[in-house]
């Protein structure tokens, strides 16, 4: 790889970015790499994994791992090990919400649905922090980085599943650094507000040609009027993961364009 081009040194150490293949975790692994970190791209979705692994060069392999699996996250992690021999920043960032047809109330919502995000957004969370933190107490160093949502800290109508499972994550993250803080690990976590993606895109934005009529009521709630860009997702997350963020562990970084700053949230 190149000389690293990224905004912060990562040079020589190992990062596992989870639901790496596309949108905000692809970008989080591009950045890191750029910044000269090695980086294990982990997804479900195996071709796009392996895609975004040879776009980051030879210092980058992929992992197949569904973090709902505990004995696939260790296997992730062990794997992380055997190529590299460490693990400095663990970002998790795998998670799932509900399509808009299963946008429910509370009385409606259907269990199964309430236990899948559970498993991966949560659980998930808890067992990629378990895994890597073991290896880092033994180092004496690390990063973990939980991707939440603005969803943990505000709530959401609708999505009961999604902000009960974000809002622990952030929770956690705040148990976590006081108990691993004393070893040398620091955990912090990052809340995106609406950010662009495929998903986001087909859900609530349109194109430019078929725009949906939802984009205007989300913009409506954000003061600076656009939504955010993986990229600035993926900035906020390699300023944790470096030395210049040495003294921040415990918070929780909101990147929302200013959504959760007293505006309505109803849709």
């Amino acid at each position: 790889m190149d000389e690293p081009k990224g905004r912060y040194d990562l040079a020589g150490r190992v990062a596992i970015v989870t639901g790496s293949a596309q949108g905000i975790g692809q970008s989080i692994a591009r950045e890191l790499a750029r910044c000269g970190a090695m980086v294990v791209v982990t997804d479900v979705n195996v071709d796009a994994g392996k895609e975004t692994s040879r776009e980051l060069g030879s210092d980058s392999i992929f992992v197949p791992c569904d973090v709902s699996d505990k004995a696939q996250v260790r296997a992730l992690v062990d794997a992380a090990l055997a190529r590299y021999g460490r693990l400095d920043i663990m970002v998790n960032n795998a998670g799932i919400n509900s399509g808009p047809e299963q946008r429910v109330t509370v009385d409606s919502y259907p269990d199964e649905l309430w236990e899948r995000i559970i498993s991966i957004d949560l659980n998930g969370t808890f067992w990629c922090c378990k895994a890597a933190s073991s290896v880092m107490r033994r180092q004496k160093s690390g990063v973990i980085i939980n991707i939440s949502s603005i969803a943990g800290v505000v709530a959401l109508r609708l999505q009961i599943a999604f902000v009960a499972a974000k809002a622990a994550v952030i929770r956690m993250t705040e148990a976590m650094a006081c108990e691993l803080g004393p070893f040398g690990i620091r955990v912090n976590s990052v809340s995106p507000g609406s950010t662009l993606t495929e998903g986001t895109r087909t859900l609530f934005y349109g194109t430019k040609e078929n725009p949906n009529p939802t984009a205007e009521r989300i913009l409506s709630f954000i003061p600076l009027g656009r939504p955010g860009w993986t990229d600035e997702m993926a900035h906020a997350t390699a300023f944790l993961a470096s030395d210049q963020a040495a003294y921040i562990t415990g918070h929780n970084l909101v990147v929302d364009g200013g959504w959760t700053c007293g505006f309505n949230r109803d849709f």
